[in-house]
């Protein structure tokens, strides 16, 4: 028996009256992740008739969100293999986590730009935004066809950006600001700041490329003429459209800076607040309890260690043992080939798994120290939200931007190469300075006084104006 909801017209001021949200965003973890937190905090709550806008990849995710109602997966077909990062091969990563991050920043360009793609999902996402009639939308920054969509039907929208926020505004930044992927600090010496302005004109360079700015001009004069109203695509303007902008982040952590809008919502860590110590694996917590001080090194879901950072981050806790225990989560899309890599025997305090069920639960157990991982916001953030300081080998994009901010934020370190001195060096300055140890729990005290998930809940719900209220309907 399938049960859809029916619109019932309600009296004013109705307490059984609930908004309807469509949430949209695409699959990749780094994007679907904050959003999956705000759909299971809102349905936990049963305040809301929750529907969910993914491709395919993202359909298990979305059904398994929990709470009491089933939250209903609105399919975007499936995601072109080609834009899908967890599909691209070591060369293509490599173009983009070169030395030169221009030459990364061109790389990313050239691979994630397709109009034709850009277009497709825009009907279909007209489609069945018109199809659900949601009162507010929360939609991901990366999923610019939705966002056009709920602009284009008049849906009011709340705007998900997982990566710093200053990046959505770039074109009102200051020449004296770090550059979006530059991996600048805030404080610049006069070389940094050369470095900087230099930067931003060779971003602007990348994207007026031929091969880049013909069909962009083409594709705008396209949505121009389709009624699409930010015609360019410009970030700056799709925040401004926004009933509300949400940062996953606190300044303090994120750079301030002078065009940042009143409806823009730092709002923390977007974890559960019931999340409890412990891996939800017996066999990895009695590891855990085993050492009275353990690293844990998580490289996300995209990033494949080469055999030469194997072999560093293996000889760098052969140094650190015997008495730091080091836990190496490597992620399904990485460890195929990955096992191949791995001496043996590895050292006696290096233990390497592919799963951990609650990567939160790990980060809150009072034996996790130091968390080393690639500088996605998720991870940064959730390592922070914990008081864990942050070793950070940057892979690509902003994730350089991300480790010069928990450098500056005295929350941890950076490491540039793949060289083990520099890994044991750094690795045990976190383990034994104070310093950084107490700069991560008070920077974790700011990410969860915003509120997180439960903030983002209710400034979704503010946006929301509630017209319906939702009855079960029979098949």
């Amino acid at each position: 028996m399938n049960v859809l909801p029916d619109e019932i017209s309600s009296p004013e001021g109705s307490p059984d009256r609930v908004a309807r949200v469509l949430l949209a965003a695409l699959p990749s973890t780094g994007l679907i992740k904050p959003l999956l937190e705000i759909a299971g905090e809102l349905n936990e709550r049963g305040v809301a008739d929750l529907w969910f806008a993914s491709t395919e990849e993202g359909r298990g995710d979305i059904e398994r969100i929990p709470g009491q109602n089933r939250v209903r997966f609105v399919s975007l077909g499936h995601y072109k293999p080609e834009l899908d990062p967890s599909r691209w091969d070591d060369a293509t990563l490599a173009s983009m986590s070169s030395r030169s991050r221009l030459r990364n920043l061109a790389a990313f360009i050239d691979k994630n730009i397709d109009h034709d793609y850009t277009s497709q999902q825009y009907d279909r996402a007209l489609q069945e935004f018109a199809s659900v009639r949601p009162d507010v939308a929360v939609i991901d920054l990366c999923t610019p066809w939705a966002i056009d969509a709920a602009i284009t039907l008049g849906v009011p929208y709340v705007l998900s950006v997982p990566s710093p926020i200053s990046g959505v505004y770039l074109d009102r930044l200051p020449w004296s600001f770090p550059t979006p992927f530059s991996g600048l600090p805030l404080r610049m010496s006069r070389r940094q700041q050369l470095s900087n302005v230099f930067f931003r004109l060779g971003a602007l360079a990348a994207y007026a490329r031929p091969r880049n700015l013909f069909p962009m001009l083409a594709a705008t004069r396209r949505r121009r003429r389709a009624g699409i109203a930010n015609a360019a695509a410009v970030p700056s303007r799709y925040a401004d459209a926004a009933a509300a902008v949400l940062s996953f982040s606190v300044f303090g952590l994120e750079y301030p800076f002078p065009s940042a809008p009143d409806h823009l919502h730092m709002v923390g860590t977007p974890v559960p607040e019931a999340a409890t110590e412990g891996s939800g694996d017996a066999e990895i917590d009695a590891w855990l309890e085993s050492y009275a001080s353990v690293v844990y090194i998580g490289f996300g879901t995209v990033m494949r260690p080469s055999r030469e950072l194997v072999a560093a981050i293996v000889t760098a806790c052969a140094r650190l043992g015997p008495d730091v225990g080091v836990l190496w989560k490597v992620s399904r899309a990485a460890g195929t080939a990955f096992p191949d890599s791995l001496p043996d025997p590895l050292p006696d305090n290096l233990k390497v798994v592919s799963w951990v069920p609650s990567q939160l639960g790990l980060l809150a157990h009072p034996r996790v120290r130091v968390f080393f991982g690639h500088g996605g916001g998720n991870a940064v953030n959730e390592g922070l939200v914990f008081g864990k300081p942050l070793l950070i080998l940057p892979f690509w994009m902003d994730c350089h931007d991300l480790a010069a901010r928990v450098v500056e934020a005295g929350v941890g370190l950076a490491v540039s190469e793949v060289e083990v001195d520099q890994m044991v060096d750094k690795l045990r300055r976190l383990l034994d300075e104070d310093g950084f140890r107490e700069q991560a729990r008070r920077l974790g005290r700011s990410l969860r006084e915003a509120g997180g998930v439960a903030r983002a809940a209710d400034v979704v719900l503010a946006c929301a104006p509630s017209r319906r209220v939702v009855a079960p309907r029979q098949l």
